[in-house]
């Protein structure tokens, strides 16, 4: 017969075990509505542009640390490839734009060539990166003021500090290119979107279209937004029975089937295409987890169910559209013609922040109105997932602003390196990346402004072909084909300029143009490693690597 403490034990644990049971039932309906006659409450204020005081001084709070996180160190980091393309357009004759493949994207790059024409901005990395810092700025209170129709005002606050803190649009931000511009535009037009739904104002409408039309003129990407809100007005009116799911399904095959032949036939950007013609699905989905994080996908997705039962179908519906064709479509490109990555799904990036804070908030909520647990303890409970998320975006942070180097490879450095090492004599160099080089040792370059101690450098590019074909960049035979002979060929061509020389490069990009590996062999064999500049982001190796010509 059992004693009386283990009758009292067994008392004590069936007490807990129910009580365990009564919290998780109260946690859950508090995630969701009361059952009513009455639709959904909308999640905003009854007033939904109202916020209080301390929303605004919140707010503010968050734009300081935005602009000091933004701010800092713009001016450290390199210039990588596609910063300077930005001041190769904003630079070049105006003609030679026009006949490029910018022209079909041209509204940051003319911002960049008006604010150098009137003596706004320079031609040097902090200054270049400048009007982008400021759009990124701009962003974060955008994220708080426009997501209060969406998800309510605490949650858009708390996404605009989700935004702020973010290292990906902190990268973005500071940078040359037309990518921030995207997410802007993003904001502003999911805003307008549901103002239109709500409101049925043809100037919500035109707006949106407006708002979507500087995206895409900023990047090409930015048109991924007008698919998905598309594709939900084709559904934004069917019931949720099997005719609209095979409406969805038709709108999916049509998607698979027409995307790669339209990128095959009908894209402006060919030399996009044969540079990235290397297709991987799997490429997509590890940048894709990299840039926007686990965490903060899985709480989006969260944050959608529950906005589906709090706040309506319609808004529930527009943003997963809004998230999940340029997703689709990027999926299907990667897997089928180019290697993509989730940076050209960068006009997702708001939403789901957005959806995030709301789960975040909503999870929060439910766990602090739970009766069964001691005040500090709900407190420590609802504060996790903000905690996860934002230390999660911190130690990016710590990892952009250190090792990282900004998430770019050291060019900078390796120039300077360069130059120091020539002791004043010229600098000739074959690099994987000309037009990073070509900004730090021939400055000016593309308007024929060269200061004279740069003008006797030479930048060669290192391509597959050119080592192949025994070719220089202007396609004219200069060496007999193979590895060896490319490396005597710019031993001849430095020794006749008493110019140093040297390849620099990273090694897959290296390993990318030199497949067979008789170039890497001859660089191997003739050159010494001077200089090794480590950087990693991510998965991605961009260690720079400086080999020296050994003297004879």
């Amino acid at each position: 017969m059992p004693s009386t403490g283990t009758r009292r034990r067994s008392r004590n644990e069936a007490s807990a075990f129910a009580q365990a049971i009564r919290y998780q039932r109260h946690l859950v309906a508090s995630l969701l509505p009361k059952s009513s006659p009455k639709p959904p409450p909308v999640v905003a204020s009854k007033d939904p542009v109202a916020l209080q005081r301390w929303h605004w001084l919140a707010l503010a709070g968050v734009t300081v640390l935005a602009a000091w996180l933004r701010l800092a160190c713009v001016g450290d980091w390199s210039l990588w490839i596609d910063e300077a393309h930005t001041w190769r357009d904003a630079t070049m004759p105006f003609a030679d734009f026009l006949d490029s493949d910018r022209k079909y994207y041209p509204l940051t790059f003319l911002l960049a060539r008006a604010l150098l024409a009137l003596g706004w901005i320079s031609q040097e990395a902090s200054s270049l990166r400048l009007p982008f810092v400021w759009l990124g700025i701009v962003t974060v209170p955008l994220m708080g003021l426009c997501g209060r129709r969406l998800v309510g005002t605490t949650a858009a606050v708390v996404a605009a500090l989700l935004l702020a803190i973010d290292p990906w649009h902190v990268y973005w931000s500071q940078n040359a290119r037309g990518y921030v511009v995207v997410v802007l535009a993003a904001v502003v037009a999911t805003d307008l979107a549901l103002a239109y739904l709500q409101q049925n104002r043809l100037r919500d409408l035109v707006l949106l279209w407006g708002a979507i039309g500087v995206g895409t003129l900023s990047h090409p990407t930015g048109v991924l937004f007008a698919f998905g809100f598309l594709a939900f007005l084709a559904v934004r009116h069917r019931e949720l029975n099997w005719r609209t799911a095979s409406t969805v399904a038709v709108v999916a095959i049509v998607i698979l089937t027409l995307t790669p032949w339209l990128v095959r036939n009908f894209t402006p950007f060919e030399g996009f295409v044969r540079s990235k013609s290397t297709p991987s699905l799997l490429h997509f989905l590890q940048t894709t987890g990299y840039y926007f994080r686990p965490i903060v996908l899985v709480m989006a997705v969260v944050g959608l169910g529950l906005l589906r039962h709090v706040g309506g179908r319609d808004r529930a519906f527009l943003l997963g559209w809004l998230v999940a064709v340029p997703l689709l479509v990027l999926s299907v490109i990667g897997a089928t013609e180019v290697q993509v990555t989730a940076r050209y799904a960068i006009c997702i990036l708001p939403i789901v922040t957005w959806l995030c804070a709301f789960a975040a908030m909503r999870v929060g909520r439910a766990v602090l109105a739970a009766p069964t647990a001691t005040r500090w303890a709900r407190v420590a409970m609802a504060a996790v997932l903000p905690l996860l998320v934002g230390g999660d975006h911190g130690l990016g942070l710590v990892g952009y602003y250190s090792a990282q180097h900004g998430q770019r490879a050291r060019w900078n450095e390796a120039s300077a390196f360069l130059l120091a090492e020539a002791a004043g004599r010229p600098v000739r160099v074959s690099s994987v990346n000309h037009p990073t080089m070509l900004y730090y040792l021939r400055p000016g370059a593309w308007t024929n402004e060269v200061p004279p101690t740069f003008a006797a450098n030479r930048v060669v590019p290192l391509i597959d072909w050119m080592v192949a074909q025994g070719m220089d960049e202007n396609k004219v035979v200069v060496h007999e084909p193979g590895g060896r002979n490319h490396v005597a060929w710019h031993r001849r061509e430095a020794r006749a300029t008493s110019s140093l020389f040297a390849f620099v490069v990273t090694k897959p990009e290296l390993a990318e143009q030199d497949p067979e590996g008789h170039l890497r062999a001859a660089i191997a064999g003739e050159c010494r490693l001077a200089l090794h500049l480590p950087c990693w982001v991510g998965p991605k190796d961009d260690s720079i690597y400086v080999y020296v010509l050994k003297e004879p």
